[in-house]
């Protein structure tokens, strides 16, 4: 598994954790009646597997061309009409970029905002400890009296790739 919230060292507890985030964000679907098709399932699916990434839309329509079945057809339009859908609810995040396509990430049903390192050179996207950024959120509204949002943070400088690059 790539991706587990780090709150558990048993693998059977992340796997189990990540299906229960699955089955929500399809209980949420059903609520809102947005029918589940295979091709909003399998997209789903893909972010869902991928996540703790930051895919293009173009990265989710090369991996659902490259399945098997009835998917594997699905036309790009159909993604971003997908993945547009599942922002509107809330289980898709898009973290917007500055000169390339936006990246998106399953967040699930309920998950919190999370913030990222974005590399000004190769494009990486690394995810910040929570806990930093609280800290950091508490000093601001100390020192200056200011309410911070509870919108991300992106912080844009040079990954540890670049940064050793002559």
């Amino acid at each position: 598994m790539k991706y587990c919230n780090g709150n558990s060292n048993n693998l059977l507890d992340c796997v189990m954790e990540g299906l229960r985030l699955l089955e929500e964000s399809y209980k949420l679907l059903k609520e809102r009646e947005i029918r589940i098709t295979p091709q909003r399932k399998a997209i789903l699916e893909i972010l869902y597997d991928h996540r703790g990434e930051h895919l293009e839309i173009e990265d989710i329509h090369r991996m659902l061309s490259a399945g098997r079945g009835d998917t594997s057809r699905t036309g790009l339009a159909t993604v971003y009409r997908a993945i547009e859908l599942f922002q509107r609810v809330g289980l898709v995040y898009r973290l917007p970029m500055d000169n390339s396509p936006g990246r998106y990430e399953f967040i699930g049903p309920r998950a919190p905002d999370h913030h990222h390192l974005i590399c000004l050179e190769c494009g990486r996207v690394e995810e910040i400890d929570d806990r930093l950024v609280d800290g950091f959120k508490k000093r601001i509204m100390k020192a200056k009296g200011f309410t911070v949002s509870e919108r991300p943070i992106k912080v844009y400088g040079y990954c540890r790739y670049c940064k050793k690059r002559p």
